[in-house]
């Protein structure tokens, strides 16, 4: 397959045009990043896989299987456990709105339902 300027396509950009391999790609990389991600907050935090299933109230073979890529159906309450436990805030960013600030909508804890909602408003300076 080509470019329309000729140009061959890479391997890479080829295997994108199947659907089923793009599909699975895709999937693969949202979880490759979100076990990056947790190596990297725990990196950062210097905390133990031990220390953080006990903070976030899972077990800790849910946390090694996230890191090694074996689990690969992690909940949005387990995410937000792990990423409270770590100090951290799971906030959703509406990122479409055209005037103003954007929405903002910051997810407290699943398991008890409080989520809660706000925009960032501009400060008024006298």
């Amino acid at each position: 397959m080509k470019h329309n300027h000729d140009k061959p396509l890479s391997t890479y950009d080829e295997l994108m045009q199947n659907p089923e391999f793009k599909r699975k790609h895709e999937e693969s990389y949202r979880e490759l990043v979100l076990s990056e991600l947790l190596l990297a907050l725990m990196a950062e935090d210097k905390i133990s896989i031990r220390n953080l299933a006990k903070q976030a109230g899972i077990s800790p073979a849910i946390i090694q299987d996230i890191r090694s890529g074996k689990r690969d159906n992690l909940t949005l309450k387990t995410f937000t456990s792990l990423i409270n436990a770590l100090g951290y805030n799971l906030v959703l960013e509406n990122r479409n709105r055209k005037k103003g600030f954007p929405r903002r909508i910051k997810m407290g804890t699943v398991g008890s339902r409080s989520i809660k909602s706000h925009s960032r408003k501009p400060k008024t300076v006298a």
